[in-house]
C-alpha cells in the first residue's frame, strides 16, 4: 500500500492540506450541499466538507486501508472490497468518491458498483487527480499517487460504467508549494488560475448520473444485504441518515 488513509490524514492535518481542503470544499459546495434529507455515502477519504450535523457512512476500499471514524461512540467507517460494496442496490441518493478511484486496479468494476447502489435519480460526485495539473506530480501529496486522469479519460470510463457525466469542474489552482508562500500571494494565484489557467487545475470534480435502462425483472441484479442500519441520534443534531456499522 503506497499511499494509505493514514498518510492522507496526515497531509490534510498539515498547513498545505488545510489550504487544499478549503479550496476543494468551496468548489464541491457548488455541486452538492449535503443534508440529512438524502441518503449519502462517502467512498475513499472524507474531506472536511460536510456540515457538523451531517454524518455520512464512509467506505474505504482495501487499496487505501481503513481509518476508524467515530461519532457519539459509533463507528461510521468500514473497510470494503472495491469490487463488492456492502449496500443494497438502488438505495443511495449521493455518492462522493474522493482519493479512491485512482488507487483501484479494476476501475470500471468499482464504478459499476457505484451505479448499482445509486437510485435512478441519484448523483455521483467524483474527484480525481488531473493528469495535466501540477499536483499529479507532487509525490508528497495524495494527488501525486495512483492514476491521474484527463477529462476525456474520466468521461470515457464513467460512460462505460453506465454513468452519464453532467458537469466537470477543474479545481485546485494553488501550487503544491502554496504553504511556503505568503497567504495573499497564494490567494491571488488561485484566483488567476481559476480564470486564466483552467487547464492547469490540480483535480477534476465530475458530477454524473445513473444511466437507467428498462430491463426484464428476471435480469435485474440481485440486491445485496446492507451492512448499515439507520439509527437516530439523541443529541442536539438531527442526523436522519446516520448509519451504524454492523461487523
Amino acid at each position: 500500500m503506497l499511499y494509505d488513509v493514514g498518510k492522507m490524514d496526515a497531509f490534510y492535518n498539515g498547513t498545505l492540506g488545510q489550504m487544499v481542503s478549503k479550496s476543494l470544499s468551496n468548489e464541491l459546495s457548488k455541486l452538492w450541499s449535503p443534508t440529512n434529507t438524502t441518503s449519502n455515502i462517502v467512498v475513499g477519504f472524507p474531506l472536511d466538507f460536510f456540515p457538523s450535523n451531517v454524518i455520512c457512512p464512509v467506505l474505504m476500499p482495501t487499496e487505501i486501508g481503513r481509518m476508524p471514524l467515530e461519532y457519539e461512540n459509533t463507528v461510521y467507517s468500514a473497510l470494503i472490497d472495491s469490487k463488492s460494496w456492502p449496500l443494497e442496490s438502488d438505495t443511495v441518493d449521493y455518492i462522493f468518491i474522493t482519493h479512491a478511484l485512482e488507487f483501484i486496479p479494476d476501475q470500471q468494476n468499482f464504478l459499476l458498483e457505484a451505479k448499482r447502489v445509486l437510485k435512478s435519480a441519484g448523483k455521483l460526485i467524483l474527484m480525481v487527480p488531473h493528469r495535466g495539473g501540477l499536483w499529479s506530480k507532487a509525490d508528497a501529496t495524495p494527488f501525486g499517487h495512483g492514476t491521474p486522469f484527463s477529462k476525456g479519460q474520466i468521461f470515457k470510463i464513467l460512460k462505460n460504467s453506465g454513468l452519464s457525466p453532467e458537469k466537470c469542474i477543474r479545481s485546485l489552482f494553488l501550487p503544491p508549494f502554496a504553504d511556503k508562500l505568503p497567504k495573499a500571494l497564494s490567494d491571488q494565484i488561485e484566483i488567476i488560475g481559476e480564470h486564466l489557467l483552467q487547464l492547469l487545475g490540480g483535480v477534476l470534480i465530475v458530477e454524473a448520473t445513473k444511466m437507467v435502462y428498462a430491463e426484464p425483472r428476471k435480469n435485474r441484479a440481485t440486491q445485496k444485504k446492507s451492512s448499515f442500519a439507520p439509527i437516530k441520534s439523541h443529541s442536539a443534531y438531527s442526523i436522519l441518515n446516520y448509519f451504524a456499522l454492523k461487523f
